[in-house]
This record gives structure tokens, sequence and C-alpha cells, in this order.
């Protein structure tokens, strides 16, 4: 039986894992060894290992670094201390395979934990392009280190093939998240109402704003207060608001957010509302604001408009239902107010295509599990080759 390493650090990433986890926990191959670190062993952000506890999985080891700082200083120290837990983890677990998603930079700690121990990688939603923050290095650094893809389009599929990495090894799977919504895993319109307060029936914004790690934190409290005013135009909305993730200059946007709430009655401020939660509420909002990852990928299927501010979000694959705009209380203002009465845009929104399902079903889970069951692992999984494609393999990402 295959030993499968998943490591988890931050409640969004989790929540994409899950359908993930799932699958290698039942699949009679594989066995899971689930490590949790991070943002989920934080209390005033939801302490959210108990969702991970809720959903019955045995956790196999806690990683507890996470410093009680924005600074740069503490979260590069976070990471150092990952890293050198991590490893005393790996060598006592002995996995076959470690299983990592995404591009946040807690991921570094073990990657190189287990490129060092020359255990194999296997990457989830590689190959994607954020400009506008750090995540971008972070996931081209793992995409290089790892030693199996799992793209979620056919694009980002090629784009890690133009970056030498060897065909066998990229596996166009889909976008995790869209497979916890064909499987209804979310929360019902009561649930939503008896645990956070949520009224159902009436209108409902969701709100996520995270910092734009390539600016300095001057810049996030100058954006986040840009927001704010914008917001204050749709006083008739209940405005759910969540925490940012764990980055230089997350506090400020936290102190700014409580002082909006505590000013107005309409909004609702949520450490974490949980996947099941979040997808809940997707479902039943009006429009989805901010610079989250979820309003381009998740919230198309639901056919929910995104006001995707800033360029946190640039150079992702978008769907029709995006609207871009930037940072200013104007243009932000103007992009809700199209999301939310442009009569031929609403219309248009019936008809989307989300590109990150790309087959259609989402079945995600399923394709990576039988990739993790069947991959020989052996020096040729370990051993990286650069094999850069000739331009006609194009067509074998349906790339144009």
């Amino acid at each position: 039986m295959r030993k499968i390493m998943a490591f988890t650090a931050t409640r969004a990433e989790y929540g994409l894992l899950k359908p993930i986890l799932r699958g290698i926990k039942q699949s009679p191959k594989l066995e899971l060894s689930l490590v949790v670190a991070g943002e989920h062993l934080v209390q005033w952000k939801g302490y959210t290992i108990n969702e991970i506890k809720k959903d019955g999985f045995k956790i196999n080891e806690i990683i507890n670094s996470s410093l009680a700082s924005d600074r740069k200083e503490a979260l590069i120290k976070s990471v150092g201390l990952t890293t050198i837990l991590l490893s005393d983890t790996i060598r006592k677990v002995e996995p076959n395979i470690l299983l990592l998603l995404g591009d946040r930079y807690e991921l570094l700690a073990p990657a190189i934990a287990a490129l060092i121990q020359r255990v194999p990688i296997a990457h989830i939603a590689g190959g994607e392009t954020t400009y506008g923050v750090l995540d971008e290095q972070v996931r081209h650094a793992i995409t290089k280190m790892a030693h199996l893809h799992f793209p979620a389009t056919w694009e980002y599929g090629w784009r890690i093939r133009q970056m030498g990495e060897e065909a066998w090894r990229i596996h166009v799977v889909g976008a995790p998240g869209i497979e916890n919504i064909y499987n209804n895993d979310y929360m019902t319109p009561n649930e939503l109402k008896d645990q956070f307060g949520i009224e159902p029936q009436k209108p409902i914004m969701i709100v996520t704003y995270h910092p734009e790690t390539l600016e300095k934190v001057n810049k996030t409290v100058i954006e986040i207060e840009e927001l704010i005013k914008a917001l204050k135009y749709f006083p008739q909305y209940q405005q759910v608001i969540t925490y940012p993730g764990t980055e230089v200059g997350f506090q400020s946007i936290i102190e700014a957010w409580h002082r909006y709430a505590t000013d107005n009655p309409n909004v609702i401020l949520k450490e974490s509302l949980g996947s099941k939660g979040y997808l809940g509420l997707m479902r039943l909002a009006s429009v989805v604001i901010g610079n989250s990852s979820s309003g381009i990928i998740e919230a198309p299927s639901f056919h929910v408009p995104t006001v995707n501010i800033g360029e946190r979000q640039k150079g992702r694959i978008r769907a029709d239902s995006i609207i871009d705009v930037p940072c200013e209380e104007k243009e932000i203002v103007k992009g809700i107010k199209k999301a939310l009465e442009d009569r031929d845009f609403r219309q248009r929104l019936k008809g989307v295509v989300n590109p990150y399902d790309p087959y259609g079903d989402g079945n995600v889970s399923g394709r990576i599990i039988k990739v993790l069951e069947e991959i020989p692992i052996n020096r040729k999984l370990l051993e990286k080759r650069l094999d850069f494609p000739v331009p006609e393999e194009k067509r074998n990402y349906h790339v144009q």
C-alpha cells in the first residue's frame, strides 16, 4: 500500500483538497497521512483544524509553527521552522509521495523537506499565473521541484510542458473546488442562518480581500479603504466578509474590516466560513467581490458574477462572468452595479462555461487517485530532465 502524505496550512487549500483526501482514504491501494499546519492552528482565524476533524480525517501530525505577526521576518521564520519540523515527520512516516496543492509560500517548507529526502512530489494547480503576488514565483518553483503535475486546465498543462516538464508527468484534471460543487458539499440556507446568522432571503454579497504581496503595506491600507468606501454604496445587501490569508499586511485589512463592521449593521464579519459554508453562501450570493481565486475558479460554476479587484489574480484564465476593476472606489462601484443591474450581463450569466471544469464532470479526485495508484515509483520518477516541447504538441493540450 502506498503512503500519500498530504500537507495543508490554510482553510481555502483544505477545502480544495478535501475530495482528494477522501479519495485517498477510500482507495484500497493508498494510505493517507495528513499533516496540518499554519492558519488551521490559529484561534483568531477560526481554528479550522476543527473543521478537518469534523470531516472525519485522522490528523497524523500537527506542525505548530505560525508566529503572531504579519511582518516579513515572521513569515520567513515560520517557513524555516516548518521545514525543520517537517523533516522529522517525513523521516518518521516515510511517505511514497507528498501531495501539495496551490501556490502559497507555506508550501515551500514541505517541498524542500521532501526534495532533500527523495520523496516524489505531486503538485495540484500548477501552470497558473497570478502576476500581482509572490505566489507566481512560488508556484513555478514548486512546479520545477515536483515530479507529478495535476493542472486545472489544458492551457495550464501546456504551460507546464513549456517549462520543460516531461509530458508523461502532466495530467490535466480540472480544479478541485469544482468537485465540491458537483458533490453538493456545501451548507443549506437554513444551516447558514443557524451557524452564521445570515438571512438567506435577503440579498447577499461575499467579500474577501487579500494583500497584494508585491505591494507595500501602506498601499494595502489605501486599497482596503477604497473598497470599504465602495461597499458603503450598497447598504441594502448583507455583506458577508471573510478574513484574508496570512500574508504581509493582512492585519491592517482585518483592523479595517472590524472598524467597518462596527459602524454598519448590514456587515457580517467572519474569520472563516469553512469550505462548506463558503460554497453554500456563494451559491446564494448576488455577487462575489474582492481578489480571491474562488471568485475566478468556483463562482462561475454557480453562474454568480465576480467583481475581481486589482492585480492579485492578473493572468488567470477567466470565464465571462468575471468583471475586472482597479482598486478605486468609483471603478469598484461601477463593476458591482454592472454585476447586479446590467440586464444583458445578467442574462449571459446563465450560459457561462467554467474553463476550470475541462471535462464537464467535476471528477477531479478520480483522475488524481488513478495516477497516484498506478504511477511507477522508481528512479525515473525522481530523475527530472528538461524536455521542451515541439510546437505541434499544442494540439495535445487543446491550445490554439
